[in-house]
């Protein structure tokens, strides 16, 4: 893996972001609502997740050097993978607790660079955010750091699971209020409270559902105002 916050790093990052975001205009018309400013880095940010697009997607909405946490599988695949590696991404196994998985994190934050993990672990299907891991809230606690919700409406339909080739499709994130940790703390040595974090996760689930609805009714709009005139791939003109 590169080192996070290397000056390779950080190079490839700004190159790599300037691609991907003219890349988003061209095929997803994106639209990213912001509910207030992104905190100052190091902050966590838990986006929904419905398409292997997310990540490009939601790296591209801010300047800050970012780290990605993503399961071992997609850091395996050999094109996906290399790029992650490169954009500052390490591999967590699902199956069991992670200790490199969350030294890592835990050490990309400490030193001064935000962290994507999606908290619903794996890509979803539907319209609602259910049973998230507490993953996302538990490394915010440990380190301090604000958490910032991120909703993605659209990228299911661009790419959906299985899908072999990307279709143009609008796509709308609505990110949220960041939730500062300090709110659902309780000073316990240097341990974090299993009811905090299940207090900050449970916050969190609610913000993603909210979210959502509002990136959907988003995408909506973008779709009424004809930036994408064949929605359904199915009535592309052949």
């Amino acid at each position: 893996m590169v080192e996070v916050g290397s000056a390779v790093q950080r190079g490839f990052y700004r190159f790599a972001r300037e691609v991907v975001r003219g890349w988003n205009r061209a095929l997803f018309a994106v639209e990213v609502g912001f509910e207030a400013a992104l905190p100052p880095p190091p902050y966590l940010l838990a986006p929904t997740h419905r398409s292997n697009l997310d990540t490009p997607l939601i790296g591209s909405i801010t300047g800050d050097p970012m780290a990605y946490m993503a399961k071992a599988g997609v850091m395996e695949a050999p094109l996906f993978g290399s790029l992650l590696r490169l954009l500052g991404g390490f591999a967590v196994h699902r199956d069991a607790t992670d200790r490199d998985a969350v030294e890592l994190a835990l050490g990309a934050l400490a030193s001064g660079t935000s962290l994507v993990v999606f908290p619903e672990g794996t890509r979803r299907r539907g319209p609602r955010v259910v049973d998230i891991e507490e993953g996302a809230a538990y490394l915010a606690l440990r380190a301090d750091v604000p958490l910032v919700p991120a909703a993605i409406a659209g990228s299911e339909r661009a790419m959906p699971p299985g899908a072999p080739f990307i279709l143009p499709a609008p796509v709308a994130i609505e990110v949220g209020a960041p939730l500062w940790p300090g709110e659902a703390r309780t000073l316990w040595g240097r341990r974090v409270r299993r009811s905090d974090v299940a207090h900050l996760s449970a916050r969190l689930e609610d913000e993603l559902n909210r979210l959502l609805v509002k990136a959907r009714a988003s995408r909506r709009r973008i779709v009424a105002a004809g930036q994408r005139i064949h929605e359904d791939p199915r009535e592309w003109p052949h």
